[in-house]
């Protein structure tokens, strides 16, 4: 990524070589302008090859003759296209850049923040980014001071508290709604009824690849049918907290996995496929619920399904979790991050269970805007 005025110098001197053998006398002029122009976080293959296709585009024009009218007209056509592409790629990563709020993180809670963000732009002007590309991303983004709000699926980990405190970003750390991992088969599965948390490990243990491929490897009463895998990628918080429950070795897949980074995606996969297996965030489940069901699972005291009872109860409580919202503490200082922020926890109980979660106790979302108010 081009991040200096270092990386804008390289890309000057790559198109300058790139139309030198073409003899283009205006060329350095062009790419001192572009280069200037680029924003520290534009991809260098964009910024090149756009640049470098408008160079050649102006060469063919400049020396093209009658006869290869045609090339002229084909050369004519990717300059406008290449040149909308740059103003529009430029346009875009200056827009999120300079968002007034700016929302990084899990795609678990994509759905609440997303409603949260279009009922409060109703009343409100403020420009508000997000991007869903997955909890350590989202926390990436927090500590290198390149977001304000993080939602997360699961507690940010000593490593990652230690790149904030490393770069003096304090923050807060907010829980918004309870969520269960849901364990899920597809619904003209007839065989498996329920699975021990012992069956699970056997299933998704990295040590399971290459020797438990069949479902009656998993438990000898089921059917002797390929056990097809699926499961988020290891940027999701999903992976981090269910391998980390199910297989005490956090973020590890076995290597046969059909990886999605879409909790949707995970879903049509398993409802196409009778003998898939995977797990998704009750959420999405509550939301998509396709041609799947939730397995039952069995930790002891008989099986147990996946919902806002047995999440409660505490039935239900190994594959439950804490969802996550975390602040920069310096981004309270504008005044849009502090009222959209607290917008959302004023009405963290109806977005949480319009997504599909679990909603915390009232007193826990009046503590949590009241923090943000006060900024701490």
């Amino acid at each position: 990524m081009l991040s200096s005025a270092n990386g804008h110098r390289h890309v000057r001197k790559r198109i300058v070589v790139a139309a030198r053998e073409r003899d283009w006398r205006s060329c350095k002029q062009v790419a001192d302008i572009v280069g200037k122009a680029l924003p520290k976080n534009l991809p260098f293959p964009i910024a090149f090859h756009i640049c470098h296709g408008i160079l050649t585009c102006l060469w063919f024009v400049k020396n093209i003759n009658n006869r290869e009218a045609g090339k002229m007209k084909i050369c004519g056509t990717y300059l406008r296209s290449a040149s909308a592409t740059l103003f529009f790629v430029f346009g875009l990563i200056s827009t999120l850049a300079h968002a007034d709020v700016r929302i990084s993180g899990s795609d678990t809670e994509e759905n609440l923040i997303t409603t949260a963000i279009a009922q409060y732009q109703r009343g409100s002007k403020s420009d508000i980014k997000a991007e869903f590309r997955g909890t350590s991303v989202g926390l990436k983004d927090l500590c290198k001071g390149a977001a304000d709000i993080v939602p997360a699926s699961n507690k940010i980990q000593a490593d990652q508290a230690k790149a904030c405190a490393d770069k003096k970003i304090s923050y807060l750390e907010l829980p918004i709604a309870y969520d269960a991992v849901a364990v899920i088969v597809n619904k003209s599965n007839n065989w498996a009824n329920d699975l021990t948390m012992a069956e699970l490990k056997s299933i998704f243990h990295p040590e399971s690849f290459s020797k438990i491929t069949r479902w009656n490897q998993v438990r000898i009463a089921y059917n002797d049918a390929p056990l097809k895998i699926v499961s988020p990628d290891t940027k999701s918080g999903t992976t981090m907290f269910f391998t980390e429950r199910v297989n005490a070795m956090r973020g590890f897949l076995r290597g046969d996995s059909t990886i999605f980074s879409d909790h949707d995606k995970i879903i049509d996969a398993v409802s196409e496929d009778i003998n898939a297996i995977g797990f998704v965030s009750l959420g999405a489940l509550v939301e998509h619920k396709g041609n799947v069901r939730p397995m039952p699972v069995n930790f002891g005291k008989g099986a147990v399904i996946p919902d806002a009872s047995s999440v409660l109860s505490g039935a239900y409580e190994p594959l439950t979790r804490l969802l996550y919202v975390y602040i920069a503490q310096s981004a309270l200082a504008k005044p849009e991050v502090t009222a959209f922020a607290s917008y959302l926890f004023e009405n963290g109980d109806r977005y949480a269970r319009f997504s599909g979660f679990v909603p915390l106790a009232a007193s826990s979302y009046i503590s949590s805007a009241r923090r943000i108010k006060a900024g701490q």
